[in-house]
């Protein structure tokens, strides 16, 4: 077996443990001593510090996650530059090995969150860093049309998760029309996969007719 295949394996590995690492179980363990997957929704994720710690601390484990998302990438493309090879391969299966890690994270039981966050981090590290020849603006185009697609689906819906399927139905789409190899666009059809095995929960209340909406200032929301 050569080195850089050794090497690769090991980026591929450390893509999931980094993307393991529950930073909403972290902090509300070092708040509040105990497991944030006995309050509120039980997600641990950005969305559930914010309704159980507050939003400075919440916004702080989105980021946190966004970040987490972002190194693995940042991690595989140091690795082309030193080794130049087909990196396109290895940055789709570090992405899905991140966002595996959230979701189902070693750390904690394998019991993680819904990996919104750090999927955004991993889409941001894809589209800004020079995976592909295409300019810069048309690479980015995916970070807009997810944002776009999440926020008019959520400010029609007032349902965060509804948004977040859809705009996990958009992302592969955009990445195959805006010139991604068909690695990089495999993955992202597999991020949206793995959106909609986190949100099946979600999926079942929506179905009924019971996933709550975020009616504004005063009201109390969940979106387990």
């Amino acid at each position: 077996m050569g080195i850089t295949i050794i090497i690769k394996i090991l980026i591929v590995l450390s893509a999931y443990l980094i993307g393991s690492i529950p930073t909403a179980y972290v902090i509300f363990k070092l708040k509040r001593g105990d497991d944030i997957r006995k309050y509120g929704s039980g997600n641990v994720g950005g969305t559930n510090v914010i309704r159980t710690l507050g939003t400075p601390l919440g916004v702080a484990t989105i980021i946190a996650d966004i970040v987490k998302g972002f190194i693995p990438v940042l991690i595989s493309f140091i690795f082309y530059i030193f080794y130049p090879s087909n990196h396109n391969i290895l940055v789709a299966v570090v992405s899905v090995a991140t966002v595996l890690g959230h979701i189902f994270p070693v750390y904690i039981r394998f019991r993680g969150g819904k990996a919104i966050s750090t999927s955004f981090g991993v889409i941001i590290g894809i589209t800004v860093l020079p995976f592909i020849s295409n300019p810069v603006w048309l690479r980015i185009i995916p970070i807009f049309v997810i944002l776009g697609v999440w926020g008019i689906v959520f400010s029609i819906s007032k349902i965060v998760s509804l948004g977040s399927l859809i705009a996990g139905i958009a992302t592969p789409i955009s990445f195959y029309f805006t010139g991604y190899t068909m690695a990089i666009v495999a993955a992202s059809f597999c991020w949206a996969l793995l959106t909609f095995i986190s949100h099946r929960k979600n999926i079942q209340r929506l179905i009924r007719g019971e996933e709550r909406k975020i009616k504004g200032k005063g009201h109390k929301w969940r979106s387990k």
